[in-house]
């Protein structure tokens, strides 16, 4: 069965105002800088580039938890960090790499090598990582617990 969805952000700014992301499904807001993240700025504010890497990063997890659901794979926690290299020149600017380290806690020391299994496939679960012409470099940890 093939289904399609669409997702809105709405972003709004006006002069002398911070830049505001807003989506009718949520009640919260999030407010981001008004500047690439490339420029310092005492703005305590998610660039665009962080809100790149964090939409990259929280769509590893939810990779990981389709694929652990699947396979049948119980965990106490998951976290992770995510860390983006950009090159920087006086012509352009790129993303290159961008490096995941995600940590799962188990209980049963059998699953290991299964947690291991779905950390390195849960990428082909996620929308997002499909879509990043990127290098991505995945270092997993497998906790017990």
């Amino acid at each position: 069965m093939e289904a399609s969805q669409e997702f809105q952000v709405d972003l709004h700014w006006q002069e002398s105002q911070k830049a505001i992301l807003s989506a009718v499904i949520f009640n919260d807001v999030i407010e981001v800088a008004s500047y690439s993240c490339l420029k310092k700025s005492d703005e305590a504010a998610w660039s665009a580039e962080h809100l790149f890497i964090a939409s990259v990063e929280s769509s590893y997890m939810t990779g990981f938890f389709r694929a652990a659901k699947h396979e049948g794979l119980t965990f106490k926690s998951y976290k992770s960090t995510a860390r983006a290299s950009i090159l920087i020149s006086d012509e352009f600017s790129e993303i290159t790499d961008i490096v995941i380290r995600p940590v799962v806690v188990i209980t049963e020391r059998d699953k290991i090598n299964r947690a291991l299994k779905i950390l390195s496939i849960c990428r082909d679960h996620s929308v997002v990582l499909k879509a990043l012409k990127v290098r991505l470099h995945i270092f997993p940890s497998v906790i017990i617990s």
